[in-house]
């Protein structure tokens, strides 16, 4: 008997990477999109990100992130919050992980991490700054 397999990809809620796109730049977007598939490859329960926002705005949670951002939180099935993120222009963003998003993540991933730390990441398709 073969049993479906769940199509890879988050599917946005709200607002669409659309309309972020035509609001906010492609930048933004493109960084949201790359977030999506590398977060829904390490946490296979997450199927939705809300993204909080078109207007990219400093910070309010990360005082020392100088970059614009636009916040967008990833969910499961039951609506479960496993973390936010932070998305920039350039193609990188932070992570922030909720209570569930540390205990499903391996133990080097969330290690050590409170609610005021975060992991930075970069879209690997686009070119590290210098």
């Amino acid at each position: 008997m073969l049993r479906p397999t769940r199509a890879l990809r988050v599917a946005y809620r709200g607002i669409s990477l659309d309309t972020l796109t035509k609001e906010a730049g492609p930048g933004y977007s493109n960084t949201i999109e790359a977030a999506g598939i590398d977060i829904e490859e390490r946490f296979p329960a997450v199927v939705e990100g809300r993204i909080q926002g078109t207007t990219p705005h400093p910070s309010s949670k990360d005082r020392s992130d100088q970059k614009k951002v636009v916040t967008v939180g990833f969910h499961t099935q039951k609506g479960t919050r496993y973390l936010s993120i932070h998305a920039h222009e350039d193609g990188t963003w932070k992570e922030f992980y909720s209570r569930a998003g540390k205990s499903a993540a391996s133990p080097q991933a969330a290690e050590g991490q409170d609610d005021s730390q975060s992991q930075e990441k970069q879209d690997e398709s686009r070119p590290k700054e210098t």
